[in-house]
């Protein structure tokens, strides 16, 4: 383990970043979450597609591995991102979007989860992380609600966005082929409740996989 090289990499990966959206309809939307068995030493990945805009599960993709990688802040990537990839290999109807648990930009390399596994496989990506990595400030109570926070270079890396009012609020940002306000956009489309309901449904599945 070289976490310079590592560092490197991120940085390298970080040029092939697209913020922007296509436009294109979202018909299948997909969430990724992560659970850990510590006693078997291994970690699992779960997918759940969901089709748009009815919230209804058409697919649900799971993998298992052993943990590779230590937790270290700011190299999640590395930890997460091989299980995610054998998870997303065995899906048939690939999602025109997915939620990821986990940061998109909002990176000190811009390289979160989210943005490490869209670059890699090409496909749009959201970040959504339930602690921020950056300082950030609380959005009014009701939802929809949002403020902007910004990285250690002051420039913008995600949003503070309250899903549901009077609730916590969760951390948007875009991980690859997607802007801020569309990011948004999308979350709130699928929040019923605090966590958006693929990102619910993917970590109900996890707590079950050990």
């Amino acid at each position: 383990m070289n976490l310079e090289k590592a560092a490197e990499a991120q940085r390298r990966l970080s040029t092939r970043l697209i913020l922007k959206w296509d436009g294109r309809e979202v018909n299948l939307m997909a969430g990724a979450d992560f659970g850990y068995g510590y006693k078997e030493k291994k970690i699992g990945a779960s997918i759940v597609i969901f089709k748009m805009p009815e919230l209804e599960i058409v697919e649900i993709s799971e993998a298992v591995r052993e943990i590779e990688f230590p937790y270290l802040p700011g190299y999640l990537a590395y930890r997460e991102g091989p299980v995610f990839f054998d998870a997303f290999r065995k899906i048939r109807n690939k999602p025109d979007m997915t939620l990821v648990d986990g940061n998109g930009i909002a990176h000190p390399r811009k390289m979160g989860l989210a943005s490490y596994v869209g670059v890699i496989l090409d496909i749009c990506t959201i970040g959504c992380a339930k602690t921020p990595f950056f300082p950030f400030v609380l959005p009014l109570e009701e939802k929809g609600s949002y403020t902007f926070f910004r990285d250690e270079r002051k420039e913008k890396a995600g949003i503070c966005l309250r899903t549901r009012s009077g609730v916590k609020p969760i951390f948007v940002s875009p991980g690859h082929r997607i802007d801020f306000m569309s990011a948004m956009k999308f979350v709130l489309s699928c929040s019923k409740f605090r966590i958006p309901e693929p990102l619910r449904e993917a970590h109900r599945r996890t707590s079950k996989i050990f």
